[in-house]
């Protein structure tokens, strides 16, 4: 029989092969690939399948074989007890394990991360932990309106009860399976709003530094025509003491349709560099 191989500079021990275990590092794998190949359903299709066998760096004829070992019924697709049996196969058993462990690591950083963000932007006052009206925002934030409902995670969270969550014990709260993805959606949120509020920053940045340039008296041959010329652009880099050179090649690089001048879109485009 074909069989997965993985390699790794650090290989962490295999833990044995116990049905609990197996259980979890099926189920681990099972909800990441589902909806790879198409919609989530209660079944992985050869595609999703196929995707396991490339981060585990079996070849094709290989995932051929694996996929007819898993599929016992021959159904096309593998439910969650084929899957869990497919896990279970002492030569495959090692490789999903350290997939699954792989993945829950990364789950774990970007847990740690969205936290570390989220609690940032909730303390308002800065005093390195959330009181109960901080966190009341969250809770908001995430349709949560009830305030009996809000003050039960918060009792939930405060494990100290000391009336405030610090950031290890928002970071569990976040953690708790829940909790999770509406706080990892709120983040993508936040995200997004500071991604738009820096752009819009770039913007106004880049008109002033366009209409400054634009028809500039210094610059030999500058008049006001709505666009930017090489010497006008240079004269901007000059200011910033860059190499002629680079500001030449800058210039280049930026003048995506080649008309030898800047718009403010292009121009636009340099500053958000």
């Amino acid at each position: 029989k074909g069989h997965m191989s993985m390699e790794t500079e650090t290989q962490p021990k295999v833990p044995p092969r116990t049905e609990g275990a197996v259980i979890s590092v099926a189920a681990t794998l099972f909800n990441f690939l589902n909806g790879k190949g198409g919609a989530k359903t209660d079944f992985l299709n050869w595609m999703e399948f196929s995707r396991l066998c490339q981060y585990a760096r079996a070849d094709a004829q290989t995932a051929q074989k694996l996929w007819a070992a898993a599929d016992k019924d021959q159904s096309g697709t593998l439910s969650k007890k084929e899957f869990a049996q497919f896990c279970n196969i002492p030569a495959i058993w090692p490789t999903v394990w350290r997939i699954s462990d792989q993945l829950r690591r990364n789950e774990f950083k970007l847990q740690m991360q969205v936290a570390e963000r989220l609690f940032i932007y909730l303390d308002k006052n800065l005093d390195k932990k959330l009181d109960m009206a901080e966190f009341s925002k969250l809770c908001k934030g995430a349709g949560v309106c009830n305030v009996k409902k809000a003050q039960k995670l918060w009792v939930e969270s405060d494990t100290d009860q000391n009336g405030s969550l610090t950031i290890h014990e928002f970071f569990h709260f976040v953690r708790r399976k829940g909790n999770w993805k509406v706080c990892l959606k709120i983040h993508e949120g936040l995200k997004t709003l500071a991604e738009q509020k820096t752009k819009d920053k770039v913007r106004i940045v880049s008109t002033a530094l366009f209409n400054y340039l634009d028809g500039h008296k210094k610059v030999k041959g500058s008049r006001k025509d709505n666009v930017l010329t090489p010497n006008e652009f240079l004269y901007l880099c000059d200011q910033v003491n860059t190499d002629r050179k680079v500001a030449e090649r800058y210039f280049r690089a930026v003048d995506k349709d080649g008309t030898g001048s800047l718009d403010r879109e292009e121009f636009f485009y340099f500053c958000a560099k």
